[in-house]
């Protein structure tokens, strides 16, 4: 009798587990990503040993994305449109899916200005992150996607393009496979090489 009770109550939770996990639907997001800034953090590396001094900088941004098609892979980036050279947000090319774009505070009117390197063209510190939804495959099931995506950015302080005392802050956007961008997001300050 206590084999029987056991089992119906044991049958009676797993009945009731399955009608829970049954009624849960997935969040509601837009298919294009949106993204909140969460935190920019510096690592400071002195110079040593002839080495330059370096500041790494450390980015953490929140995304939501509806269809999960975020990131790309190796295989991806051979095949259009994100082989190609020219077009994206910063005419780079679609091989591209995470935008940087620094500014510079102005030391005499305090105001932030875009940054362009010496010799250089704005966007060169876009970058790649890889596919987010586990699959390299195209037959992924369209799903959610929710996180917080962290990017490390080097910048060696060697007085000609990056100086300590510089203070910037970045606008960033990230783009998904069908070529959405998500909204721009501005970090906070950071002083170079303090």
């Amino acid at each position: 009798m206590n084999l029987f009770r056991t089992l119906s109550s044991a049958a009676l939770i797993c009945l009731t587990a399955a009608g829970l996990t049954s009624c849960l639907t997935p969040p509601d997001y837009p298919d294009e990503p949106e993204i909140e800034f969460k935190s920019l953090t510096k690592i400071y590396v002195p110079s040593t040993g002839g080495q330059l001094a370096a500041d790494t900088l450390l980015f953490a941004i929140d995304f939501k994305d509806g269809d999960g098609d975020l990131g790309l892979s190796d295989e991806d980036i051979t095949n259009a449109p994100f082989n190609t050279t020219t077009g994206g947000p910063n005419n780079r090319g679609y091989q591209y899916n995470y935008f940087i774009q620094p500014f510079k505070k102005n030391a005499s009117s305090g105001v932030f200005e875009p940054f362009i390197a010496p010799g250089g063209e704005p966007g060169e510190y876009d970058g790649r992150y890889p596919r987010l939804d586990g699959d390299n495959g195209e037959d992924a099931k369209p799903a959610p996607l929710r996180g917080t995506l962290r990017y490390k950015l080097p910048l060696f302080l060697d007085g000609f393009v990056f100086s300590p005392g510089d203070v910037f802050r970045f606008e960033i956007s990230i783009m998904d496979r069908e070529l959405h961008q998500s909204n721009k997001v501005t970090t906070s300050e950071v002083t170079l090489g303090q």
